[in-house]
């Protein structure tokens, strides 16, 4: 039932192509984010004369640069140290500075690393997005609930 693997880099790179599809789909859902939370930040501000006395433009703008911030650090490319041989980000690149990466493109542990580098891209991401979202469903509460209690006496 448990056969041995025909290739034992293949699930190294299965892995690979799902973490960088991953890392795909979440810079799309920070590029979408952004443009929401622009949106809301424009409706924000265009009321800003029916604040209440106790909320300053600038007190309000605060949560929304917080998120920018953090939709943005999503979409910051990291290209860490580690495996660093391998992922060569430079400007004049030529053939030559990659045939280390063409020799060692198979070596398992290799491979290993390259999952390693990139679950860890992930990992922050990740989290950054979800702290992002999270502060933009409690700021979107606590508006709801300040224009309640604004409403209501």
């Amino acid at each position: 039932m448990n056969k041995p693997l025909s290739n034992p880099t293949q699930p190294y790179r299965s892995l690979i192509a799902g973490y960088t599809e991953a890392i795909r789909a979440s810079d799309f859902k920070a590029n979408i984010a952004l443009l929401f939370a622009t949106f809301m930040l424009g409706s924000v501000l265009w009321n800003d004369t029916s604040f209440p006395s106790y909320l300053s433009v600038q007190l309000v703008l605060l949560p929304f640069l917080v998120v920018y911030f953090l939709l943005f650090m999503v979409l910051i490319p990291r290209y860490p140290k580690r495996g660093a041989k391998t992922f060569r980000v430079a400007r004049n690149l030529t053939p030559v500075d990659f045939e280390y990466v063409a020799r060692t493109v198979d070596d398992i542990e290799q491979l290993k690393l390259t999952c390693a580098v990139l679950s860890d891209i992930l990992w922050w991401k990740t989290q950054y997005i979800r702290a992002g979202f999270l502060l933009s469903i409690i700021c979107v509460f606590v508006t709801l609930v300040l224009l309640l209690y604004a409403l209501f006496t």
